[in-house]
This record gives C-alpha cells, structure tokens and sequence, in this order.
C-alpha cells in the first residue's frame, strides 16, 4: 500500500469545499443549493459546476434544521409477500417522488410486537411522520393512546371508533365495497354465493377487522336479494395467501354445498380459489363466477381475467401524503377521517350465468 494512501473513511463533500472551488462564500453555494434568488446567473452556474465536482449532496440533517422538515416520509406496512402492499408501496413512492419527499418503507412483518414499536414511534425518529396500515393490532391498543408519538395517517382497517390525537385515517368503505362485488354475481344470475375469507384472527374477531368488514358486505347483499343471513355460504381460512384460497375451495367443496359463486376477501385468496376450481374440474365463469378485492396487478393476467373491488391508490396515496404534510406543518386539529373511492372492475371471472332450459322456455 502507498504510504499516501487513504486508510480511513471517505469524507463526504461540504459546502466548505464547494465554495473553495468556486471561490465564493459557504454562504452562497448555501443560497445556490437551496435556490435562493439574488445570485448572479454567473455565479450560481460556477456553484452548480462546483457541486457537480465534488458530487456534494444536501444533508437532510443540515435541511431539517433548516426548514423543519426532513423530506423523509415513513411507510409502514404489513409483509411485502401481499402483492397488494407492495404495489401500494409503489403508488405510494412515485407520489412522494413527486413532490420532492423520499419514503422510508417499513414492514410490520414480525407482528403485533413491530406495529406496536411503529404507534409509539419507533426507537429513533424516522423522517417527518409516519403512513401505517395496521394489521396485527388489537383495536383497544389503538383507542388507549390519546395521541399518536408523530404526525401518523392512518390508512387500512383495525381502527377503533375513537382515533388519537395527532392523527388522520384514510378508509375505505370495506363494507359497501364487498356488498357491490356480491350484488355483482347475484344481479348476474348466481344464487349459491360462498364467502372466503379470513374472520377470526390471533386477537378474535374484530368488528373493525377487513375480514369482518367484508363479510359484513356479502351479508348485507344477500339479504338485499332475497337469501336469509342464515343461508350465507361461508368458508373461513387461517390467512390471506393464495394458498389458503386454494384450501379455502377444497373444504368448500367438501361440504358437499351447492356453489356457483365465489367472493373472495382479497385477489390472493381470489387466485388460489382459481387454482384450486381448476383443479377440482370446475370452469370459470362456467360453473363458478369468482371476485376477488384489491385489484393488484396479477388481476388482468389470471385465467380468466379476474374481476375485483379496485381501490383508487392513486388517490389514496395522494389524500395521505397531504394530510401527513398538513400535519407536519402544524395543524393539530382533532382526527379528519377521509373517504378513498373504489371501483368494482368486471372481467371475464364473473361473466353472467348462463340461463337454464326452463327460463329460456
């Protein structure tokens, strides 16, 4: 090794070192870096071309000093396996991006224990507040807190009546939306439509719980339609992956019970249904019309397409990141609770029944 070689760390450019090179004040290439006006168009390109040398980058430290605000924004997610978060995660990131913010995703993967660190605001501050979807929290650990530990948007179920102070929550109507997708098949001719999903989780049932939300929907469809809540088809499975769609439709199926309609509580559960028709020799729409809830992007690409409740992420992500900054920024007015719209996306997996001998004598 050469004597003069470097042995330690790399230090990072500082405005100290941009500002010898361009041979100005600390102070300017400070009014150049955060675009202050007043400096000459000269001076700020030799800045610009300083910056470019070094590869100098703003600390956010040195920002959050400065402004208040980080730039940083927390998402804090249950396990990226769903194909749902994680495509959310991804909404979520390009609309942060636009608006020059960066998000630090965070996944709830280890339970109830993680979510808990995540409500009391994690051991150290991460960025400026935080978006959580909480997953494994019983309902009355959130309603004990009088206020959130950070600026906190809410978004997902498990939510009790009475939020904390400090925070926001962007819901879906989980029952509307599950009502609309059973409606959907019994509008379409199905009478014999089954519910798979997951009611009963480590904590219970929870009133407030996306699986109990749904479920809720479906019931309230069927008696709209004529069919008694104690004629409902119900078929509930340990979790929501696309293998306990498949298990969900094998004990379905061996009950023996007249089916030709399926809604399933999420598309995971919806493709594993999918998977476990076809290999019980069952064709879909044919024999049973499946739907499923999310509208993740495997949707289109199932066979059939599948139909699905397709929440507006776009508009989701929006919605939360602005009153995540309003947040920030200083209101601290009680808990805005804020609507996100939804669509019912109908595709081939719930083409209508066709119609029997004696309806088309």
């Amino acid at each position: 090794m050469s004597p003069t070689a470097r042995t330690g760390p790399v230090r990072p450019p500082t405005l100290r070192d941009v500002a010898q090179i361009a041979e100005v004040s600390i102070k300017t290439v400070s009014n150049v870096v955060h675009d202050y006006p007043h400096v000459s168009a000269a001076t700020r390109e030799r800045v610009r071309a300083a910056i470019k040398q070094v590869g100098y980058r703003p600390q956010v430290a040195a920002q959050q000093l400065r402004t208040g605000e980080s730039g940083l924004v927390t998402l804090a997610l249950p396990s990226l396996t769903y194909s749902y978060f994680s495509h959310l995660a991804q909404v979520f990131i390009e609309e942060a991006q636009h608006r020059g913010q960066t998000v630090l995703l965070h996944s709830t993967t280890k339970g109830a224990e993680e979510e808990q660190s995540v409500l009391e605001g994690f051991k150290r501050v991460l960025g400026d507040g935080v978006v959580f979807n909480p997953l494994q929290l019983e309902e009355a650990q959130i309603a004990q807190l009088e206020r959130t530990s950070q600026p906190t948007v809410f978004i997902g179920e498990h939510l009790p009546d009475v939020l904390p102070a400090g925070c926001d929550y962007v819901k879906i109507d989980n029952v509307a939306a599950t009502h609309d997708a059973t409606a959907h098949l019994l509008d379409g001719g199905r009478r014999a439509v089954a519910f798979i999903g997951q009611i009963t989780t480590a904590h219970g049932t929870q009133p407030h719980s996306s699986g109990s939300l749904r479920l809720e929907g479906y019931l309230r469809a069927l008696e709209e339609h004529g069919i008694g809540r104690e004629q409902a088809i119900i078929q509930e499975v340990s979790d929501w992956h696309r293998a306990d769609g498949l298990e969900g439709v094998r004990a379905l199926l061996g009950r023996d019970v007249p089916v030709d309609a399926l809604v399933c509580a999420n598309d995971e559960l919806a493709i594993g249904a999918l998977a476990g028709l076809r290999r019980a020799g069952l064709r879909v729409p044919e024999d049973v019309a499946v739907i499923g809830y999310d509208d993740t992007p495997d949707a289109l690409f199932t066979a059939p397409p599948l139909s699905s409740i397709s929440p507006d992420k776009q508009v989701l992500a929006r919605t939360a990141l602005d009153l995540l900054t309003e947040r920030v920024r200083g209101y601290d007015g009680p808990p805005r609770i804020i609507e996100n719209p939804y669509t019912l996306e109908a595709r081939e997996s719930t083409a209508p029944a066709a119609p029997s001998l004696q309806e088309i004598a």
